[in-house]
């Protein structure tokens, strides 16, 4: 007696197991008798259908069927084929689910059962449908690239040139690069005159030999002749004991890219104009003097003639760098290139990270409104940007509201370089002047600041909010100032 029990709650125990498995298993079991009558169902029915167990018990999935509640019916075809089927069933709530029907036999092999088993596959149904989507943008936006990369204004790595400013100044370059004429390339910071420089060598007969970029802002002036012209063994304290190649002798044959030229000290600008002029040197320590073949490209973004006046560039070295000087449009004035770089550059930087990135119409849209006062610079490390920070392959928004707005200065730096220079020496002069007294110092500091500042922001209420003064503070001072 006792142990019979002790099985009967073994027995119930196991069942209720059985039946607390079933009621929380997070996947639907819908569960079905010969005939196709739901006779059981867990609560994971209510969230496929948006109906409670009870409102299926005792249907006929046939019924259910035909009314959309499900379809297709898995266990319907169990019943008509007698085999274990899985699909993808659909529900009248819009779920998509992943159904798995298996037939029960009994001990003489009749069919007396059919357990289903859904798992909701909604979500990756639909981010599949997305991966596809995007994979056929990416695709057709790659087409779109060889297209421009096969139009005629495609002119190489990341030289794109639709808009007639651009095409002019690379028409000038092209009739140039079969002669070794030095060439001055000006523009503003970020226009992309390394980019040009390197395209010109390329394009010239010296395309097999090395194209050298000295960056001249870069060298401190005590070690400018050490690398330029290089030096011989034990030619000071420090220097290898083998001596050392200078970038001319390395450019031999090639071309030399002079970046940031006029920021050069004058006795280096001397330096530099007799090599120029007789393609010879002598290495620091040495008495031999070496010829070389080479072809000098400078460049600059500030206004060189204006230096020239003001004596802080050498008049002759100007003349002799500026036999062709061409002027690379900023990117503001090259609207027609600006979607082609975008597509280049967002391609590039795809590759660079193995991304697969997108940008949407509304992104495109932002990009396209903006001046770019940085020019290309600006436009690669923005797209870079936009590009690792964003969550998802599909960028939908620009997160960069401070950088990209539409009230953009319409004179960014470097288009009155020359104005600066004026109001800097201007200022210095103030300092310099030993007849000033403190009083008049300091007006005609506060006069030449505020001057400034308006000529910039042309808005008493910006210049206000700059200085942190009230408006009426900046008006007044307008007026003692005779300032409009």
């Amino acid at each position: 007696m006792k142990e019979e029990q002790s099985y009967v709650r073994i027995l119930e125990d196991r069942i209720q197991e059985l039946e607390m498995v079933f009621q929380s298993s997070h996947d639907e079991i819908f569960v079905t008798d010969e005939r196709g009558v739901c006779i059981r169902v867990n609560p994971a029915c209510e969230r496929h259908y948006g109906l409670a167990g009870i409102e299926l018990v005792g249907r006929n999935v046939f019924d259910m069927e035909r009314e959309k509640i499900f379809y297709p019916s898995a266990t319907r075809l169990v019943l008509e084929q007698g085999n274990p089927v899985t699909l993808i069933q659909s529900t009248g709530t819009g779920k998509r689910l992943h159904v798995t029907a298996n037939p029960v036999f009994d001990k003489d092999g009749k069919l007396i059962r059919v357990v289903s088993n859904s798992l909701d596959i909604t979500e990756i149904l639909t981010l599949k449908q997305q991966v596809e989507e995007m994979e056929k943008m990416i695709e057709s936006y790659n087409a779109q690239l060889r297209q421009y990369q096969r139009h005629a204004g495609f002119t190489g790595d990341g030289l794109v040139a639709k808009s007639k400013p651009f095409q002019n100044a690379l028409q000038i370059l092209r009739r140039v690069a079969y002669v070794d004429t030095t060439v001055l390339l000006l523009g503003e910071s970020g226009v992309g005159k390394s980019e040009v420089a390197r395209w010109l060598h390329e394009q010239s007969d010296r395309r097999a030999h090395p194209f050298i970029e000295l960056n001249c802002a870069a060298i401190p002036p005590a070690l400018f002749e050490s690398e330029l012209f290089g030096y011989e063994p034990g030619a000071f304290s420090g220097a290898l004991k083998s001596g050392q190649l200078g970038l001319l002798e390395l450019a031999d044959k090639g071309t030399l890219f002079l970046d940031e030229v006029s920021e050069l000290p004058l006795e280096q600008q001397t330096k530099l104009l007799q090599v120029i002029q007789n393609r010879t040197f002598r290495r620091v320590g040495g008495r031999e003097i070496r010829r070389v073949d080479v072809r000098f490209i400078a460049a600059t973004n500030e206004d060189l003639p204006y230096l020239v006046e003001k004596g802080r560039f050498r008049k002759d070295l100007f003349y002799r760098l500026s036999t062709i000087p061409v002027h690379i449009p900023p990117l503001r004035e090259r609207p027609e290139d600006l979607i082609e770089m975008i597509f280049l550059f967002m391609d590039r930087i795809n590759r660079k990270y193995n991304f697969k990135k997108v940008l949407s119409p509304d992104v495109i849209k932002q990009l396209l409104e903006y001046d770019w006062p940085g020019n290309v610079r600006e436009l690669q490390n923005v797209l870079e940007r936009l590009a690792v920070t964003s969550d998802s392959d599909y960028i939908r928004t620009v997160p960069l509201h401070a950088t990209l707005h539409k009230g953009v200065d319409k004179n960014p730096p470097g288009k009155d370089k020359a104005h600066g220079f004026r109001e800097i020496d201007r200022l210095k002069s103030l300092v310099e002047d030993s007849h000033l007294q403190l009083e008049k110092l300091v007006a005609e500091f506060e006069s030449a600041v505020i001057a400034h500042l308006m000529k910039e922001l042309r808005s008493t209420r910006k210049v206000a909010l700059r200085l942190g003064v009230s408006q009426s503070t900046i008006s007044r001072k307008c007026r003692k100032y005779g300032l409009q």
